[in-house]
C-alpha cells in the first residue's frame, strides 16, 4: 500500500450582485434548462448507444452549454438544524455540466473527475446574492503537468464558460 498526497491551490471564483437571490436563482434555472431537464443525468447513464446518449444532449442542451443535472438545497437542510425551524438565508448548490466538455478533460486526466460536473453554490446575502464556484483550470488540470495543452486548453475554456454563465445570472 501507498498513500500519495499531492498539493493543489484552488481558485475560488465570487460573483457578487445586488439583484435579489430569488432572480439569480431564477436566471440560473432558465440558463440551465432545468424545467425540461429533471432526469437529464439518469438518461445519460442509461443511454444504450451513442445516438441515444446523443440525443439526450440535444434536446435537453437546447444550444446551451451546459445543462442541469441536480442541486443540493442547503437553506432547507439548515433549516432542520435550527431550533426555531426558518430558512434563514437562500443556499443552493446547482451541478450542472455538458458531458461533452467532461468527456474531453476526462480523457486528458481522469482524475479531473472528482471535480466534474461543475457547482454553483447561490447564497442569499443581505441587499444581494453571491454566486461562487470553483475555478476548473485550478481544480481538473494535473499540478504537474500544467504544460499539456489539450488539457489545459479544455479546463481554460470551461473556465471561459463558467465565467460567462456567471456574468449573465448576476448583471444588474
Amino acid at each position: 500500500m501507498s498513500k500519495e498526497a499531492t498539493p493543489i491551490t484552488v481558485q475560488v471564483v465570487t460573483f457578487n450582485t445586488t439583484l435579489p437571490y430569488k432572480e439569480v436563482v431564477a436566471r440560473l434555472e432558465a440558463e440551465l434548462n432545468k424545467a425540461e431537464s429533471p432526469d437529464t443525468f439518469t438518461r445519460f447513464l442509461n443511454a444504450k448507444s451513442n445516438k441515444e446518449w446523443l440525443s439526450v444532449l440535444d434536446k435537453r442542451a437546447q444550444g446551451r452549454d451546459f445543462q442541469y443535472f441536480s442541486e443540493l438545497p442547503y437553506s432547507k437542510l439548515m433549516k432542520y438544524g435550527d431550533p426555531e425551524g426558518q430558512e434563514k438565508t437562500g443556499m443552493i448548490a446547482y451541478v450542472f455540466g455538458n458531458p461533452v466538455f467532461a468527456k474531453e478533460i476526462i480523457k486528458h486526466n481522469p482524475l479531473a473527475a472528482y471535480s466534474i460536473p461543475p457547482r454553483f453554490l447561490v447564497i442569499e446575502k443581505p441587499g444581494g446574492t453571491t454566486v461562487t464556484y470553483h475555478q476548473p483550470s485550478s481544480v481538473m488540470s494535473e499540478p504537474q503537468k500544467k504544460s499539456e495543452s489539450a488539457l489545459m486548453e479544455a479546463v481554460t475554456g470551461l473556465d471561459e464558460k463558467l465565467e460567462k454563465l456567471a456574468e449573465r445570472i448576476t448583471a444588474v
